[in-house]
């Protein structure tokens, strides 16, 4: 079987979400793969912009041969359905975010959503999303596939050490608090904020960790403003970009994971905080109770006080943590990325045998 890889890459660029597709296709080494990139164009961003929306989809439609199927990696991709004619598509739609919780009405988006009800078959993360689609765009339910993303279990392990934490100076004695993601609105950053400040009554010794960069202009500003009016500066670290071998570390040093996420497609930093063995407090929103199920504290998002029990439980109770961080190993193990494999060859596959 061979696909036309749309994935939008230029030779020099990775985005996260493509981290995805690329490991649930190093373990399909029978399908031969045509990948459709953007060709080397200049940093600019207005030249960028201008490729991407004009020059990117007649480029596509000019490589992909007509018995293959064509595979659209992204929903940021979705609008070359609206601007050219391809048969046999599938789109990999993570989330409609933007559309949903941004309310973003910008005429690029728009295009997008157009493009996405172009396809002849959906993919998606999570039940959540799945819903959020048929829900907000009348996507049939019939079309839309489940291929879970997954632990990458040979970086996600076990291997509990402080050295990290102790290169920053933190103590042993103090009790580490993680993060991992951006300062989007949604990502609920400063509810964590205000929650670390009740939190310090109950336990004096605790750090805070903050791994990510802001992705929002000014939303770092705000943050330290709030932390010093929180009087959290000797509290909060922020560590920026952390590479993938290293993130591992800090997992494996954190005593509690937190993610109190407003909205997610799917939610992968807490099941990596469990591969490697770190108890998790998250949201009870979205998508996130689908993928911690029972092994991690869900919590409404909103609800400092449940929030700052729950993370207190965590941080003093031994049985309830070995309870947590086993329950976690072993939801982590469901979700491997040979799984997810073979669930996106049965996609493949079925639009295939349509065609025939």
């Amino acid at each position: 079987m061979e696909i036309d890889y749309i994935n939008g890459l230029k030779t020099d660029e990775i985005f996260a979400m493509s981290k995805y597709q690329i490991k649930i296709h190093e373990r399909l080494i029978d399908i031969k793969l045509n990948p459709i990139e953007y060709p080397m164009i200049s940093k600019k961003r207005i030249i960028n912009d201008a490729v991407k929306y004009l020059v990117y989809p007649f480029i596509v439609n000019r490589r992909v041969r007509k018995k293959n199927i064509k595979h659209i990696t992204s929903q940021d991709l979705a609008y070359i359905l609206k601007l050219v004619k391809l048969e046999k598509t599938i789109i990999t739609c993570h989330d409609i975010i933007p559309w949903v919780y941004d309310n973003e009405r910008l005429p690029t988006t728009k295009l997008k959503m157009k493009g996405l009800m172009k396809a002849d078959r959906m993919i998606t993360v999570s039940e959540y999303s799945k819903k959020d689609i048929i829900k907000h765009m009348g996507y049939p339910e019939n079309k839309i596939s489940i291929v879970h993303p997954a632990v990458d279990h040979d970086i996600y392990y076990v291997k509990r050490d402080r050295e990290i934490i102790t290169k920053l100076g933190i103590p042993n004695t103090s009790k580490v608090i993680l993060y991992v993601g951006s300062e989007q609105p949604r990502k609920n950053v400063p509810f964590i904020l205000e929650a670390l400040k009740q939190l310090k009554r109950k336990i004096p010794e605790i750090k805070f960790l903050k791994i990510g960069a802001p992705q929002v202009s000014g939303a770092r500003e705000k943050l330290l403003e709030l932390i010093e009016m929180l009087s959290l500066q000797e509290e909060v670290i922020f560590v920026g970009y952390v590479s993938e071998n290293d993130i591992t570390k800090y997992y494996n040093a954190a005593d509690l994971f937190v993610y109190p996420s407003l909205y997610e497609g799917f939610g992968m930093p807490p099941l990596e905080a469990m591969a490697c063995g770190t108890p998790v407090v998250t949201s009870n929103v979205t998508s996130l109770p689908e993928v911690v199920a029972d092994s991690a504290i869900t919590i409404d998002p909103h609800n400092i006080d449940a929030f700052v029990n729950a993370m207190y439980d965590v941080l003093t109770d031994e049985k309830l943590r070995e309870t947590m961080i086993n329950k976690g190993l072993k939801r982590a193990q469901l979700f491997n990325w040979e799984k997810s494999a073979k669930e996106m060859r049965r996609v493949y596959e079925q639009l295939n045998s349509n065609f025939l």
